[in-house]
């Protein structure tokens, strides 16, 4: 599994790339004035200023005056976690009604494109929100392509109890994978040669497409029941083919 960099951990936050160096700087410095934090990020002085302002404006920094001058202490990385369980808990809180929302609007088919690993994951979490049963046609290139994130997607996927039944490429890959069916709550087949650059994942209403193209990874998402309905259908028909 690829261990995830401080940096990459902190734009996954929302952090800007100079928002790290502010908070780096400040977390290394401890209780700092504004120059300081400045001096030890390599920005200019109304840079920082500016997302120390925003800092404290989320509640990621504080700042006290002692004797005539301002310092800043900027939240620990226990208190980051700690914003993002809040901002959780504000969103389940109001989870049914934004659901009553959504069910009250008129369906209609809709397809939605993203761009990169980022989009691949937002796919995926929705795949976790839906809570049904899903059906994929997949390559083992998936996981190289999101070889930090697909463990933990699997593993919250099998907390959720989400059943899920997937057809592969026979491989070295998809033997070792298939070992651990039953742990992971899966049934995984096998079909020679199906050596493909995307993935498939049919679930609900939805069809979600992946390429798998390192540099060109697309993620296309189609919510409509009779399209989801025939996916299905063909799904069927190459699951009993596969072995």
């Amino acid at each position: 599994m690829r261990e995830i960099s401080v940096d990459e951990a902190l734009r996954d936050f929302g952090f800007s790339g100079k928002d790290i160096k502010v908070y780096l700087a400040a977390l290394k410095l401890g209780s700092a004035t504004a120059q300081e934090i400045t001096e030890k990020a390599g920005l200019n002085r109304s840079t920082t200023y500016d997302i120390l302002r925003a800092f404290i404006e989320k509640g990621i920094a504080s700042k006290i005056i002692k004797e005539k001058t301002t310092y800043f202490d900027v939240a620990t990385p226990e208190r980051l976690i700690s914003i993002l369980d809040e901002k959780k808990s504000k969103l389940q809180s109001v989870l049914s009604e934004l659901k009553l929302i959504q069910e009250l609007t008129v369906s209609k088919p809709t397809a939605t494109i993203y761009q990169g690993k980022e989009g691949m994951k937002a796919v995926l979490e929705d795949i976790l929100t839906t809570k049904k049963e899903i059906a994929v046609i997949a390559h083992s290139k998936i996981f190289k392509i999101l070889e930090y994130y697909f463990p933990h997607y699997i593993k919250r996927r099998k907390e959720a109890k989400i059943f899920t039944r997937v057809i592969q490429e026979k491989s070295k890959e998809t033997t070792e994978i298939r070992n651990k069916d039953e742990e992971q709550l899966r049934e995984l087949r096998e079909i020679k040669g199906l050596n493909i650059n995307s993935s498939k994942f049919i679930y609900a209403d939805k069809i979600a497409i992946f390429k798998l193209v390192e540099g060109e990874v697309i993620s296309i998402l189609i919510k409509d029941q009779t399209i989801a309905d025939d996916e299905r259908l063909i799904y069927e028909l190459l699951w009993k083919s596969a072995n």
